[in-house]
């Protein structure tokens, strides 16, 4: 089920990053579920960690695009030993120069 769609405008050769709410105390993490070649996933972190027991966490994706063009990425959240996603975000990326 595809819970959010957002569109972002990216210059082609920068980096930029797409910030994401995970549980991973529950064991919900995101994954990258889709993505064309022009798209590069250069790095992947988690940035903030609550305090809380079961607390939210962000992981920050970093993403090159290397043509301009307009293109869609799919993230996925989900256990890792679960086939299914509770949540899928699709990103429409306009990429240009």
């Amino acid at each position: 089920m595809v819970e959010k769609n957002f569109e972002r405008v990216v210059h082609t050769e920068q980096p930029f990053a797409i910030d994401l709410e995970a549980i991973p105390g529950a064991g919900y993490m995101w994954e990258l579920a889709q993505h064309p070649a022009e798209l590069e996933l250069v790095s992947q972190e988690v940035v903030s960690i609550s305090e809380a027991i079961g607390g939210s966490s962000t992981q920050r994706f970093r993403i090159v695009a290397h043509q301009p063009g307009s293109y869609a990425i799919a993230f996925e959240l989900k256990r890792r030993w679960e086939n299914n996603p509770v949540k899928t975000n699709v990103f429409s990326i306009q990429a240009i120069k």
